[in-house]
């Protein structure tokens, strides 16, 4: 194959991404991977005649998503799903779906808006969706909580920090804008003797009362609030887990002062973002895009970039651990006066 042929198919495959993304959101908001079973093969005929769907539209999508490995098989043995195709089953383990359903759907009408974002240096979700993210996630509950457990299920590395950091000189670890509490229960179960705040909008607290987090009430404290205004005095250690990428610095600057003022003296602070810079992967640039798509002045920024911000609220940035799916944890200490 010419060099010319290669690059004309690699712009095709650059141009036609969104065909794999639309058609796992549609056979998965569609009930049509619940159907399938990773040990039994299903022929798409089956599939359409239980759903009441076309089978002539049906057979294609399966030999679609079978052809890029969301499932194995053909239409003559019948499809199984494959390891990633199992991961969008409303009854996978950790489950993924919530990830396919704000992808498809929310973030991928946004995305469809990049000029505006390009044009503006603007959120396009908003132009979109006639509101900011947490203003729209605020306005619909059932919406606000699959983007909870999506930041849930995207997280394998919540038990890598438990791994990363030490947290057995600390007595009170809070978790700022924590969501449903995940984080904080690995620490919580690596770490008997610790006690924790969860730290959240009131509307998130609330949904926390319904997640495992629940189950360590006696050591883990559940507090509504505006990161904003202030967070729990005291703790050993704070944490900030993909939050300071949805701001643009100022805001930033806004909450780590505010831990500043709030960390016990001695204390650390575990920042876990996306880093850019040099050897930065496409996840991490493909999120600096998602940032600016869906919050405007969100980013994600290089290690140079957090130094100094952390440096203007009063911390120094000490030891930066990587963790899987690109992310790091870059520890923090209060600078003392």
């Amino acid at each position: 194959m010419s060099d010319a042929t290669t690059a004309q198919r690699e712009l095709i495959e650059l141009l036609t991404g969104f065909w794999r993304s639309q058609s796992l959101y549609v056979a998965t908001e569609l009930g049509i991977i619940d159907r399938l079973d990773p040990l039994r093969p299903t022929a798409a005929a089956e599939v359409a005649l239980s759903l009441g769907f076309d089978t002539d539209a049906v057979t294609r999508l399966l030999g679609y998503l079978g052809s890029v490995g969301v499932l194995a098989g053909d239409e003559a043995t019948g499809y199984t799903l494959t390891e990633v195709g199992a991961l969008a089953r409303t009854d996978a383990d950790g489950t993924m779906r919530d990830h396919i359903t704000l992808y498809g759907n929310q973030f991928y009408r946004a995305w469809g808006e990049l000029a505006h974002s390009i044009r503006h240096g603007g959120s396009s979700f908003a132009q979109v969706h006639g509101a900011d993210l947490f203003t729209h996630l605020k306005a619909n509950p059932d919406l606000s909580h699959a983007y909870e457990r999506m930041m849930v299920a995207g997280a394998p590395f919540f038990t890598a920090v438990a791994e990363a950091f030490d947290f057995s000189a600390a007595s009170l670890v809070v978790d700022v804008a924590g969501g449903h509490g995940a984080l904080l229960e690995h620490v919580l179960r690596a770490t008997p003797a610790l006690r924790a705040v969860l730290f959240d909008t009131p509307h998130v607290i609330a949904e926390a009362a319904r997640h495992p987090i629940a189950e360590l009430a006696d050591r883990c404290e559940r507090v509504g609030g505006d990161f904003f205004a202030g967070v729990p005095e005291g703790g050993d250690v704070y944490v900030l887990s993909r939050i300071l990428h949805c701001f643009d610095d100022e805001a930033c600057h806004r909450i780590l002062t505010t831990i500043r003022s709030a960390i016990a003296p001695g204390g650390s602070l575990l920042v876990l973002e996306r880093l850019t810079g040099a050897g930065a992967s496409p996840l991490s640039h493909g999120f600096n895009m998602h940032m600016l798509v869906v919050l405007g002045g969100g980013r994600e920024r290089d290690e140079p970039h957090y130094r100094d911000m952390l440096d203007k609220a009063g911390f120094s940035l000490g030891a930066v651990h990587p963790l899987p799916l690109d992310t790091r944890l870059l520890v923090a200490t209060p600078r003392q006066p």
